[in-house]
């Protein structure tokens, strides 16, 4: 591996760079401030000497003793006395001025300006305005002398002269930046190499890992971050072990669902083979492979079989019935992929044989339904026409044909009514019409509708009422057709010759349980257990053998579920075949608004 791919070269690599990039950075702005403060030093250096030469001048000084006093100066320090246009004291840096210099400066009309408005003027000068000659930093003041004539010192001091004292600080800032970048490399080597060697060890046990290998462990050498990371990574092998396990368990558990389930399920491979398959499908294979219909002994049925062609050319899910022998399936097809590849074909066989004769039940008594109409028709036709033809010869026998058409007109009008009923509770078009009242009259007036038919069938009807104080919201008419419904079903079929029949309802207010409770209680013939998880379907009856007399449209219990539900309450039965049966109605009192 290369030095620059590895962690240690980077490592290395970015200290030195941000390093480098930070000494750069810093010896920039400190050499500008240097500069600056350097510039900033010399000028009050040379205001400074101006001022000083100048109280000389104004004291009587000889100009032999200033002369001497230009002597403690610097070489870089130059200095001009200038009285009535002529040198009269000087000291002479590198720059060696001449005559023409002189003339120049003391000629200078925009200097002499500023001079003349008195105090102190300071400005970068030159001495022969040529851009080739050396630019000096120049300070000067007019000072009068005790015989009364005006002397101007001019201090300078060479640009090139500033200029050596920063190239010092900079070449010293140069030498200090490399020594610190050496020292730096040396150390970030030293310490990225210590930092890369815990990460290469962990590279070891992270590829015994990926083998499988999860009881290797990273030794923790420091306890800094990658020694943290160190205590990660071993927790995480630990961890990893942990879910591997748990993921060996976890397609256990789906195995034994996938034994377990009621539906079967086949996964095919995309050349039709089977990879995987339940007990349920695997049964529904056998039945198929050994039923009549299967002369060629193929192993998939051949509808599932074009499903399968079809699923793989449209990827789309395919949905289908299989149907052999007595049975029905239904078939779920869905695909499986791998990114865009098709990876194997998932199928669902539902058994729907059950349902499918439940269906035609229904469907059966539909017919049973439109032979009920066709009877009543038929003999309101046949009565009719009798008595147009004369053949009802008294008023006995007219009346009696009248009667007939009349009772068949009227169960007409109760098959029809029902079923539109249901029909509009179902669809969700019935609204309740709801009101608040106390259920004492109300259940006393339903009650007492049937004694007439009570007495006549030789039943004892009952109104039993725990709460005798209660109100309650609901709509009045559609709970009348509940009750009416369940009582005339209890009263008919618990009413016999000799025997003595009881039909008991039952009202009481459960707080505890936030609930009112409304039993239809009978000794009757009571109902098969089989019968009970049928018995508010449409179009289901009980009792198949019931003569056209007693029996019902076949749709009225479905029509108490609705407006049960309706008022958000449920109905239960409880039925033993001989003893009787219990209808119970439980509606919510926190509903009651």
């Amino acid at each position: 591996m290369k030095f620059w791919h590895s962690i240690v070269g980077k490592i290395w690599g970015t200290i030195i760079l941000l390093l480098t990039g930070v000494l750069v950075a810093t010896g920039f702005f400190i050499a500008i401030i240097y500069d600056d403060k350097n510039t900033e030093q010399i000028a009050h250096g040379i205001e400074a000497t101006t001022e000083q030469i100048g109280n000389l001048i104004e004291a009587g000084t000889g100009l032999d003793v200033i002369g001497s006093a230009f002597q403690l100066l610097d070489n870089s320090t130059g200095v001009i006395v200038e009285q009535k246009g002529e040198v009269v004291a000087s000291q002479q840096t590198s720059m060696h001025l001449d005559d023409a210099a002189y003339q120049h400066l003391f000629n200078d009309k925009k200097l002499n300006e500023r001079l003349s408005k008195g105090g102190y003027v300071s400005e970068e000068y030159n001495f022969h305005d040529d851009s080739n000659n050396e630019t000096v930093h120049m300070g000067a003041q007019r000072f009068k002398t005790l015989d009364g004539n005006i002397s101007t010192v001019y201090v300078y001091r060479s640009y090139g002269d500033i200029l050596k004292i920063t190239g010092q600080v900079t070449r010293t800032l140069i030498i200090s930046g490399i020594m610190a970048v050496l020292v730096t490399s040396i150390l970030s080597f030293i310490l990225s190499s210590r930092m890369a060697y815990p990460l290469r060890e962990m590279k070891k046990i992270a590829i015994a890992v990926s083998k499988g290998n999860f009881d290797n462990r990273v030794p923790t050498y420091t306890h800094d971050e990658i020694g943290d990371l160190g205590i990660a990574f071993n927790k995480m092998a630990q961890q990893l072990k942990y879910n591997i396990s748990a993921l060996r368990q976890e397609k256990e558990q789906l195995s034994n669902i996938l034994v377990g389930m009621a539906d079967g399920v086949i996964k095919f491979n995309i050349d039709k083979t089977i990879i995987l398959s339940n007990p349920p499908a695997e049964q529904f294979l056998h039945d198929w492979f050994f039923s009549t219909e299967n002369e060629n002994k193929v192993l998939i049925p051949p509808n599932l079989d074009v499903m399968l062609t079809n699923i793989l050319e449209t990827r789309e899910e395919q949905v289908g019935d299989i149907v052999f022998g007595d049975q029905t399936y239904v078939a779920i097809l869905t695909l499986l992929y791998n990114g865009d590849d098709i990876r194997s074909i998932v199928t669902v066989i539902r058994d729907m044989t059950e349902e499918k004769r439940l269906e035609k039940m229904k469907t059966d008594f539909v017919n049973n339904v439109s032979h009920e109409l066709r009877t009543p028709i038929s003999m309101l036709q046949g009565y009719s026409e009798a008595i147009i033809d004369g053949v009802a010869q008294t008023d006995e026998e007219v009346r009696e044909f009248a009667q007939i058409i009349y009772d068949e007109s009227l169960r007409i009008g109760r098959l029809v009514n029902d079923m539109l009923d249901l029909a509009r509770m179902e669809a969700g078009f019935e609204q309740l019409e709801k009101q608040r009242l106390p259920m004492v009259p109300f259940l006393d007036k339903v009650v007492s509708n049937f004694e007439v038919l009570a007495k006549d069938n030789n039943v004892a009807l009952k109104l039993v009422m725990d709460d005798p104080d209660l109100e309650y919201t609901f709509d009045p008419d559609r709970m009348e057709q509940v009750l009416v419904n369940l009582i005339m079903n209890a009263i008919r079929h618990t009413g016999r010759e000799d025997y003595e029949g009881v039909v008991e309802v039952h009202e009481a207010a459960n707080y505890h349980t936030d609930e009112l409770v409304i039993k239809i209680i009978d000794n009757g013939s009571g109902i098969d257990e089989v019968d009970i998880p049928f018995l508010f379907e449409r179009f289901y009856k009980a009792d198949k053998a019931r003569t056209r007399g007693k029996t019902g449209t076949g749709i009225g219990l479905s029509i108490v579920k609705n407006i049960v539900e309706a008022h958000n309450g449920k109905i239960t039965v409880e039925s033993h075949v001989g003893i009787g049966s219990t209808f119970i109605i439980t509606l919510p009192l926190s509903t009651d608004i």
